[in-house]
């Protein structure tokens, strides 16, 4: 008994261990769509989809986020409300005040 206690033991703390290790995701774009410079890991902005195929459309064309006009709470390409969140990266902050304000 008291070895099954120590591997579920050692077996919760590897798992502990494995969840505090995982990095947050980053953003899904290497450049900004609006000055197509080098995006600044810490100038991101979580824009809503819909689902996973607008997502998709997202990763594959971040000026897409452009379009949600600020509102990322609604898909900007469906325009539903968001169930889902793709990070988009900027290159400072200025375009990021612009993407949420456009």
């Amino acid at each position: 008994m008291k070895k099954i206690l120590a591997i579920a033991s050692a077996l919760a703390i590897c798992v502990a261990f494995s969840f505090a290790a995982k990095k947050a995701p980053g953003p899904v774009n290497d450049k900004c769509p609006i000055s197509g410079k080098a995006v600044n890991a810490d100038q991101t902005v979580d824009v809503g989809v819909c689902c996973g195929n607008c997502a998709k459309k997202v990763v594959k064309d971040p000026k897409l986020a452009l379009k949600a006009k600020g509102d990322f709470k609604k898909c900007p390409i469906s325009g539903k409300p968001a169930k889902k969140t793709v990070k988009v990266g900027f290159c400072c902050g200025n375009c990021k005040k612009k993407a949420s304000s456009s």
